[in-house]
């Protein structure tokens, strides 16, 4: 078992790196880094997501990477930083109407992506691989606690 995880883990790395170039390329005139993509991508699509601490433990990558690329994203003016109403010490990250052209595009792009790539693996494959990914994320959860 411990191989099969170790190639799964592999493989999600190899898809998003694979996103990351491919959504770089096709955004080249933006002037965007491959994690200030992913950071636009997880902040659109989740509205819960909204600190930078969220944004390490789902991109799964440094405070130091999360927050060089927060400050290229505002001065970009794709998102802004937000004092919370109710803890003082918390800094909100929220998507900007300037950003709204840029995260339509990114979603396009991955759409382009996903219909190449994807063309041949029928709804039901992916279907069933989404049900398993959940059934071992809960194992995980179930049997390791909070660090999944």
């Amino acid at each position: 078992m411990k191989k099969n995880v170790e190639n799964l883990l592999s493989s999600f790395a190899k898809i998003r790196r694979f996103y990351a170039n491919e959504l770089q390329n096709k955004l080249e005139k933006e002037n965007l880094t491959p994690n200030e993509i992913s950071i636009l991508i997880l902040l659109s699509n989740n509205p819960s997501v909204t600190t930078s601490s969220q944004l390490v433990y789902f991109l799964q990558v440094s405070k130091g990477l999360v927050s060089r690329s927060i400050d290229g994203l505002v001065k970009k003016g794709l998102i802004q930083c937000v004092q919370d109403d109710k803890d003082r010490r918390v800094q909100r990250i929220v998507l900007t109407p300037a950003s709204k052209t840029i995260t339509i595009k990114i979603t396009n792009e991955v759409r382009k992506i996903n219909d190449r790539i994807l063309k041949d693996i029928s709804e039901e494959e992916i279907i069933q691989m989404e049900s398993t990914i959940s059934k071992i994320i809960e194992c995980f959860e179930s049997k390791g606690g909070r660090n999944v």
